[in-house]
C-alpha cells in the first residue's frame, strides 16, 4: 500500500461532564479499506478511555464502566462540501436532460 497523505479530523465523544474532542491525524493509504481507526494510548490514558472489543465494539470513559459508547462504524458520517456539490450538480443535471427529453 502506498501512502497518499494524511489528513486532520475532528472526532467529538460525548460525556456528561463536558464533550471530549481532539483532532487526531490519519494517514490515507491507496486502496486500503478499513472499518476503524486507531486510537493511541497517549488519548487513552489522558481521558481515561477503555475500548472493548466484544461481539458489539464499545468504549467507556471514566470510572463509569456502565455508560457505553458504540463504536458501530456504520453510524459515523462525516460532511464532504465536495461530495454535496457533485451530488447536487449530477442531479440538477439529470434532471434538465430527462426535463427536455420529456418536454420533445
Amino acid at each position: 500500500m502506498t501512502s497518499i497523505g494524511t489528513i486532520i479530523k475532528g472526532i467529538i465523544i460525548p460525556h456528561r461532564k463536558g464533550n471530549i474532542r481532539f483532532k487526531p491525524q490519519f494517514f490515507v493509504l491507496e486502496d486500503a479499506h478499513i472499518k476503524g481507526f486507531l486510537l493511541g494510548k497517549d488519548y487513552q490514558r489522558m481521558y481515561d478511555i477503555d475500548i472493548y472489543n466484544s461481539k458489539n465494539r464499545h468504549i467507556t470513559i471514566g470510572t463509569n464502566k456502565e455508560k457505553k459508547f458504540s463504536l458501530d462504524i456504520y453510524q459515523i458520517s462525516s460532511h464532504d462540501p465536495l461530495k454535496e456539490l457533485l451530488n447536487e450538480f449530477r442531479d440538477r443535471q439529470f434532471s434538465t436532460t430527462l426535463t427536455s427529453t420529456i418536454k420533445t
